[in-house]
């Protein structure tokens, strides 16, 4: 799904950009238009050539009684943060912006900034967009399997630093 999407959105940008050449207006009003309207109507027309057992599966009625609110949520303080920091393993993944061992070096600065980010999170209900990504990677399911097999691996998520510790400040208020 993502090479179609990037597949449209390359030749859709080729094309504006040979048609409004020497045209900056032009170029601006379509770009516009395009971040607006064609990325929602182009996974709405996808979905059904994907696989039409999706269409078909009946929609799974969620109940709506929740065990917590949002509300009843605890704020964050700096100490709860200091000792998730310090508990956790010097793991490092590709996405984030700073290595672990640097966040733990600098926790002293960097304290009062992340329990706020994790109580704006908790208050608003929102999680941060970039925590939103792992770099997803096949791991075996145990040596002597087939290596060519699919089925014989399973994947394994690297998540951000900062996402994983938020996690552990939501769970532990579950």
């Amino acid at each position: 799904m993502r090479s179609l999407y990037a597949d449209k959105h390359n030749r859709y940008w080729r094309n504006e950009i040979s048609v409004n050449k020497g045209n900056t207006q032009g170029l601006c009003e379509h770009s516009t238009a395009y971040w607006v309207i064609p990325p929602v109507t182009t996974i709405v027309h996808l979905v059904p050539t994907i696989s039409p057992s999706i269409t078909a599966t009946p929609l799974y009625d969620v109940p709506r009684q929740v065990a917590s609110s949002l509300a009843d949520f605890t704020a964050v303080t700096v100490d709860e943060v200091a000792k998730l920091i310090s508990s956790a393993p010097n793991k490092t993944c590709q996405l984030d912006i700073a290595p672990s061992w640097l966040v733990k070096d600098m926790i002293g600065l960097l304290l009062p900034f992340i329990a706020l980010l994790f109580n704006k999170s908790l208050t608003t209900g929102c999680f941060p967009a970039e925590f939103n990504e792992a770099i997803v990677r096949p791991l075996l399911k145990r040596d002597g399997l087939d290596l060519i097999d699919l089925k014989n691996y399973r994947p394994v998520s690297n998540l951000p630093f900062l996402s994983k510790l938020l996690e552990r400040v939501v769970q532990a208020r579950l």
